[in-house]
């Protein structure tokens, strides 16, 4: 099973459909926050795709969790934003809370920047912001997990 990993879309609701044109062949999103509405909207048009989503901190009101835990192929997977766990100022806080959950995987957001690491027995993926003026191209990522171990890529828009 293959995910498109999205995060911080801040309005670049386009960037949904360029993504998609793309990637054709993967029908499930994760998406980290910070563009609900972008993603709500693209569900709305897009019915063909499995889509779990979490809100991110500029995501106000929303009625939509923060955080989601999810078990795909023997995995545990965490998703959630990142600010909970207070990403911008380092990772420790979040790998605590993964060690105590017993997660597999994160999938987190926030800080606009990709980000890989295997630590401790815990892959950790950040794929960037789809906003182009947070980093020098607008990125996305894939999880693949329809291999032994799982896959992670970066991709630039």
């Amino acid at each position: 099973m293959r995910y498109l990993v999205i995060s911080d879309t801040h309005g670049y609701k386009n960037h949904l459909n360029r993504i998609t044109e793309k990637e054709k062949d993967i029908k499930n999103i994760i998406f980290l926050g910070d563009g609900l509405n972008d993603i709500l909207a693209f569900r709305a048009s897009h019915p063909d795709y499995n889509i779990i989503a979490v809100a991110g901190n500029c995501d106000i009101n929303s009625a939509v969790p923060a955080k989601e835990i999810i078990t795909v192929n023997g995995y545990k997977i965490l998703i959630c934003h990142g600010d909970g766990y207070y990403v911008k100022m380092g990772l420790l806080p979040l790998r605590k809370a993964c060690m105590d959950m017993k997660i597999d995987i994160v999938l987190f957001g926030h800080t606009h920047r990709q980000y890989y690491e295997y630590y401790d027995g815990i892959y950790t993926f950040n794929p960037g912001s789809v906003m182009p003026s947070a980093n020098p191209f607008s990125c996305y990522g894939i999880l693949d997990l329809s291999n032994p171990k799982p896959l992670f890529y970066h991709r630039e828009i």
